[in-house]
């Protein structure tokens, strides 16, 4: 009964995952996909302990439903109920689940006072993670400028590079050398860094991975995209930039970030056929026929919610509103759409099975061509253009910003699918990318 996490539908967009560990009778674990829930996922894949999943939206997302406020005081995620008792605390879960359940897996949680010659203490780690934290937050989430950016962000690379000579002080990938595999150490700072990496790139233009200077760091992070336990957790650029704001607070871009943040949200082409992989993980650009069968089994298992959920693109947006940019929970499809958005979906599918020079895509073609919509814009929206000449459309009314014109029309619903497919819950990032550059390409037909 131990199995990778399953995939999540797209009728729900806004969901968050929930994860349940069914051991015993007594034992339920409450997870979310965000930084100290993934530690949970992560050590509970580690660990191979079974366990069941459902889904909740977090505050930015959605409203949480009744019967999770009622067990949890005050939503908190993540959370486990073990006897009766509740614990919210990411780190004191894995130490309880290591204490209860000893015989699942590797020993992930050294015991008390474990240090070795040349290597950090697990607390001295602890604190390092928190210190690198705190750095990004400065460089990130702060309006500095000048000498005070410049400040930032070399206290920021100063905690980095600690952390890489932290990670070369061992004989392995890992923080500790005692583990042939993960510790609770090195679970600690994965999810904040997939979140960093992404973050510095996507507001601030800069490069960590790859580059050559902190080759400790790139041996860990190879060796965790080697194991399913992580890449079954692990998230794409776009989804994490776009969820950290709801999370974090605003970033705050550099003018020579603009360029790099574009090509992660798909602007100017960047998510057209052929792929460019540029500023995209490393790992996206591998396997493309095994991501585009993968992306083409969610359509098809999930394809009437999944048509649905895309036909709420030429709808009213839902109420209440949630902080979220993306975030709908309570739209509504707009019926008259769905069957055209059918349709437009097939040919997706088909598309990403046998290629966009096969006969059926150009059955597609003769299906599709003009077939968009007048392009009148909904009521209180305008079109504007940025100072890099970026255009976008906001509404008088609400204050929304749409970087898809937002008219009531057919190709209007496809991009509003393809700014929702989320990584990891849809799919994997290689497979998201090869199914919102095949949805474009049906755009582009559409007009």
């Amino acid at each position: 009964m131990v199995s990778l996490l399953s995939k999540g539908a797209l009728s729900k967009c806004t969901s968050i995952y929930i994860l349940f560990v069914y051991i015993t009778p007594l034992t339920n674990f409450i997870l979310s996909c965000f930084s100290d829930c993934q530690k949970v996922w992560v050590y509970l894949e580690e660990k191979r302990v079974p366990y069941k999943c459902r889904t909740v939206p977090l505050n930015a997302y959605g409203d949480k439903p009744a019967w999770y406020t009622r067990l949890v005081d005050g939503g908190a995620l993540p959370a486990i109920e073990l006897d009766g008792k509740v614990i919210t605390e990411s780190l004191d879960i894995i130490r309880l689940l290591e204490d209860q359940f000893p015989d699942f897996g590797p020993k992930m949680v050294p015991d008390d006072g474990y240090e070795t010659t040349g290597e950090m203490a697990i607390d001295s780690l602890f604190r390092l993670e928190k210190e690198l934290q705190s750095a990004w937050f400065s460089l990130v989430f702060y309006p500095v400028k000048d000498d005070a950016l410049v400040k930032a962000r070399d206290d920021f690379l100063d905690k980095l590079t600690q952390v890489d000579h932290a990670l070369g002080s061992t004989s392995g990938p890992w923080f500790l050398d005692s583990s042939a595999s993960p510790s609770v150490v090195d679970i600690q700072y994965i999810s904040h860094m997939e979140r960093i990496i992404a973050s510095v790139l996507y507001w601030k233009g800069m490069e960590i991975r790859g580059t050559g200077q902190y080759p400790n760091l790139d041996k860990w992070l190879d060796a965790f995209e080697e194991r399913q336990s992580y890449t079954a957790t692990n998230s794409d650029y776009y989804t994490l930039c776009m969820g950290i704001p709801s999370q974090n607070g605003p970033g705050f871009f550099i003018d020579g970030a603009r360029n790099v943040s574009s090509h992660i949200s798909g602007l100017n082409g960047a998510w057209s056929l052929p792929l460019d992989y540029k500023f995209f993980q490393e790992s996206i650009a591998r396997d493309e026929e095994e991501h585009r069968h993968e992306a083409a089994y969610s359509l098809a298992t999930k394809h009437a919610a999944v048509t649905a959920f895309a036909a709420r693109g030429a709808g009213e947006p839902g109420r209440p509103s949630f902080h979220a940019e993306l975030a709908d929970p309570y739209a509504e499809p707009n019926e008259d759409y769905v069957l055209p958005v059918d349709i437009c979906l097939r040919h997706v599918t088909a598309a990403l099975l046998k290629g966009t020079d096969s006969a059926d895509a150009k059955v597609a073609s003769q299906d599709l061509a003009g077939q968009a919509g007048d392009g009148k814009l909904r009521e209180y929206w305008d079109e504007y253009t940025n100072n890099d000449g970026t255009i976008y459309w906001w509404n008088e009314l609400t204050g929304d910003t749409s970087y898809a014109a937002p008219t009531m029309q057919l190709d209007t619903c496809l991009a509003y699918l393809r700014d929702r497919i989320g990584v990891p819950r849809d799919m994997s990032a290689g497979a998201a990318m090869q199914l919102r550059a095949h949805l474009n390409w049906a755009i582009d037909l559409l007009n």
